[in-house]
């Protein structure tokens, strides 16, 4: 290896970098490019707001594998008094992921530059692969690694009239509508995940009289984590029952449900003991049980394993009792309206007539778009449109090799350009989170420290 180029700057790209620093020498280059100025932080990390908590206890969100303390070590070393169980505010973890790069590049005997600026093409010519950033000069890489993450909400079908209109935001993360503080703004939260969670959050704080209605197909609101480890600790047994079943989703649901029914109070610690084996549980399905996951269960798998930090979880059950946050079940007919009042036409699930109400904003929190090919992103249209890269049948994420080799659209494995991120989830489904993620990024950076320069004229 002689130059490495990362392309995106979250937490996977970020440990990639850090991993491969820890192991490289004084012949080797690291190019970090990332389209925001924000290195170290991606969408999960950017945000500054100290109501945006983590979704995972402090202890378990070290970023290195091999120091096990080492986020609780920068929380206490702060002055934080940061417990295992603690749910710490994300701009913090944001801050820690940027310790341990400036660590790494201080460390480190490799040049390690850090450039700014959106990437557009990524091409393989011969012996030679040339990274192209606007108004920039080109790169030239040895090895090139996407790790681009999270992409805003696909756009929902049928909206694309009010696509231009002022309340309209069709990503959370985007600057919101003008609007004076005390006014009792009505507000439609399309999507009632995490994102809306996000975005109640932070709405009400800088609006404390609005109200919100949020609408989705099943109207399932997160579940949240425990403020305390159980007396009796699970055993996960069900490890070994699960895997013997048949490879189904209704088998596999059957025997989740039998499991909590014997230990209802540990039902989320039934979920989490299948995290080590959900990538082997998702790879023995077929391509028609994956579906049959995603369109009847995942719903309810998302909202069990992917819990509010407790703080977050109590202001959500408050303000859903006292009337401030509505939760609709059903699906979006028709909106329309102006730059002042947003008229939504509501059909609840069940068959009931229509609903027809009246907005001041209207917000997709439908959460992070995976479908590639509907991404508006140059640099991702450019690499399928050269076939450097290709969607899962289900269009979860990219196809990757074990070892994060690209697989092109030929279905050859590619030695020169690798993945690591979140739409790992085609091949593993668990590959969204930090306790995940940070084995994929370490050994892809052992794989590529090891790895000689490669002269193969593979495109």
């Amino acid at each position: 290896m002689t130059t490495l180029v990362i392309i995106g700057a979250g937490f996977s790209g970020t440990v990639v970098a850090i991993e491969f620093l820890a192991r490289a020498t004084a012949a080797d280059q690291v190019i970090i490019v990332n389209r925001s100025g924000k290195m170290a932080r991606g969408l999960a990390y950017g945000t500054n707001s100290p109501r945006h908590l983590l979704n995972v206890p402090a202890g378990n969100m070290t970023a290195l594998v091999d120091d096990p303390d080492s986020f609780l070590n920068y929380c206490n070393a702060l002055g934080h008094s940061v417990e295992p169980a603690t749910f710490v505010p994300r701009h913090q973890y944001g801050e820690y992921l940027s310790h341990l790069l400036d660590q790494a590049i201080g460390d480190s005997s490799a040049d390690c530059q850090q450039r700014v600026g959106e990437v557009t093409s990524v091409q393989k010519d011969g012996h030679k692969t040339t990274v192209h950033i606007a108004g920039q000069p080109e790169l030239v890489a040895d090895h090139v690694v996407l790790a681009f993450g999270n992409f805003p909400p696909a756009r929902i079908p049928g909206l694309d009239a009010i696509d231009t209109l002022n309340h309209y935001v069709p990503d959370p993360w985007m600057p919101l509508p003008e609007a004076p503080a005390e006014k009792p703004l009505e507000i439609l939260l399309i999507g009632s995940g995490l994102t809306a969670v996000d975005s109640i959050l932070e709405i009400s704080a800088r609006h404390p009289r609005a109200r919100f209605t949020l609408l989705s197909r099943r109207g399932l609101l997160p579940a949240g984590h425990r403020d305390k480890l159980p007396v009796i600790p699970y055993d996960a047994s069900i490890r070994q029952r699960i895997a013997a079943q048949p490879a189904s989703a209704r088998e596999y649901l059957k025997a989740v449900r039998q499991e909590i029914a014997l230990h209802p109070e540990l039902w989320r610690d039934v979920i989490a003991a299948l995290r080590p084996i959900t990538p082997t549980l998702w790879q023995a399905l077929s391509v028609r049980e994956r579906a049959r996951f995603l369109r009847h269960l995942q719903p309810y798998w998302d909202v069990h394993r992917h819990r509010l930090a407790p703080a977050t979880w109590d202001y959500l059950q408050q303000v859903v009792s006292t009337g401030k946050v509505r939760l609709t079940c059903g699906r979006v007919l028709s909106i329309e309206g102006n730059n002042e009042k947003m008229r939504a036409q509501i059909q609840p699930r069940g068959g009931n007539d229509p609903l027809r109400l009246t907005f001041d904003w209207v917000i997709n929190c439908t959460g992070p778009s995976t479908r590639i090919l509907k991404l508006n992103s140059k640099l991702i249209r450019q690499l399928l449109a050269a076939g450097t890269i290709a969607v899962d049948e289900l269009e979860l994420g990219l196809r990757v090799a074990g070892d994060g080799a690209i697989i092109n659209a030929h279905g050859e494995r590619l030695p020169w350009i690798s993945y690591v991120g979140p739409m790992l989830k085609a091949a593993n489904w668990e590959a969204t989170a930090v306790p995940e993620l940070r084995h994929h990024a370490r050994a892809l950076a052992i794989r590529l420290s090891a790895a000689p320069p490669v002269d193969s004229d593979l495109a």
